[in-house]
């Protein structure tokens, strides 16, 4: 990373106190029988766990099975990297606190607890400091294949394993940096819409960009939203979806809807495709 990143980086403060705004979800979430002690903003090792009722953890066991039986054969190799690395419990939530231990031990991240989806401005801070949000609520047991609502198996399961990879990281750190100097709505809904079809619903496949050539089967899952999701997982690679080429400037003008599985997807060939383009597209637009 360039000097000049690294100035912007270090005058970005880490946003302190509330984090989450409200949001209406289509989605059932259930919530820990005794809430954690910890406030909102709370980061690593000084996160304490609520309690959870033993129908929570289970709805977690249940999904990190079926999830783990899918995954081998729809997901990148760098997400399944940091699955082993993270190691989760198979019988219970994990805590937020151990889950922050071994990302910084990775790459030097963190998590700070959150109560829900935080807002554009915090969220670009965040990440420019290396700290990712996550919820310590689960969703309700009824919602297991697929919730538009962010909760723990989609902040750990879905993204932490990404984020212990140092060249995704590299990556979600200059969004953070770039995404934290949008000066207005249009240009934050250009940062959403990518943070959408990458990090949340991104796909990657050597073969992108080969047109006819294109092989399928080569194509793989790396969004977060995806990931967390198990009737997602299998619609995302079947031939429902429409898988177009990387494009930044055509993802940043994709409008999507977070209410029903995605019918359109935008795959990468590389994560150094995905870190240079977003570099060239965040320079180009002045952000970086």
């Amino acid at each position: 990373m360039n000097s000049n990143l690294m100035h912007k980086q270090l005058h970005i403060p880490i946003p302190e106190g509330a984090l989450s705004i409200e949001v209406a979800y289509k989605a059932k979430s259930s919530y820990p029988i005794v809430a954690s002690p910890s406030c909102e903003g709370t980061i690593g090792a000084e996160i304490i766990s609520p309690t959870y009722s033993q129908e929570q953890h289970e709805t977690w066991k249940i999904m990190l099975k079926k999830q783990s039986q899918l995954v081998k054969d729809y997901l990148c190799k760098e997400y399944l990297e940091g699955m082993n690395l993270l190691n989760f419990p198979k019988e219970k939530i994990p805590s937020l606190s151990h889950s922050s231990e071994s990302l910084k031990k990775s790459t030097g991240w963190q998590i700070i607890r959150a109560e829900g989806l935080v807002s554009p401005k915090y969220f670009f801070a965040l990440l420019a400091n290396k700290v990712f949000p996550c919820t310590d609520f689960i969703r309700h047991i009824e919602e297991i294949d697929y919730t538009p609502a962010p909760d723990t198996f989609h902040d750990q399961a879905g993204h932490l394993a990404m984020i212990t990879n140092h060249r995704f990281a590299e990556f979600f750190n200059l969004f953070g940096i770039a995404g934290a100097q949008a000066k207005d709505d249009e240009e934050v809904m250009w940062f959403n819409r990518i943070y959408w079809f990458t990090v949340e619903f991104g796909l990657i496949n050597p073969t992108a960009h080969a047109g006819r050539n294109r092989v399928d089967n080569q194509c793989r899952i790396y969004g977060a939203g995806i990931a967390s999701s198990c009737g997602e997982i299998v619609y995302s690679l079947s031939d429902k979806v429409k898988k177009h080429p990387f494009s930044l400037d055509v993802i940043s003008e994709t409008d999507f809807d977070i209410h029903h599985m995605q019918d359109q997807l935008f795959e990468i060939e590389s994560f150094d495709e995905l870190e240079s383009e977003f570099r060239n597209w965040a320079q180009k637009k002045g952000f970086i």
